[in-house]
């Protein structure tokens, strides 16, 4: 569980990074706030991912102990 909430977290920091950027974009037009923003979603994307398959290999981990029990 505990992966997966840093991965999340981490996901909101790029997320919330990338929409600043994005403001930078429209206001000033400026050419390096559009990479950043792209790149900061790119990098939120795949740190939704991560969590995804911790959490995914997380609950694979409980079904194997489940099924030891008799």
């Amino acid at each position: 569980m505990m992966p997966q909430r840093l991965w999340l977290g981490l996901a909101v920091v790029y997320t919330c990074t990338a929409v600043v950027q994005l403001y930078l974009l429209a206001s000033t037009g400026a050419v390096w706030a559009g990479t950043l923003t792209a790149a900061g979603f790119a990098a939120a994307l795949l740190c939704l991912l991560a969590a995804w398959r911790s959490s995914k290999r997380e609950r694979g981990d409980t079904r194997e102990i489940d099924s030891r029990r008799p």
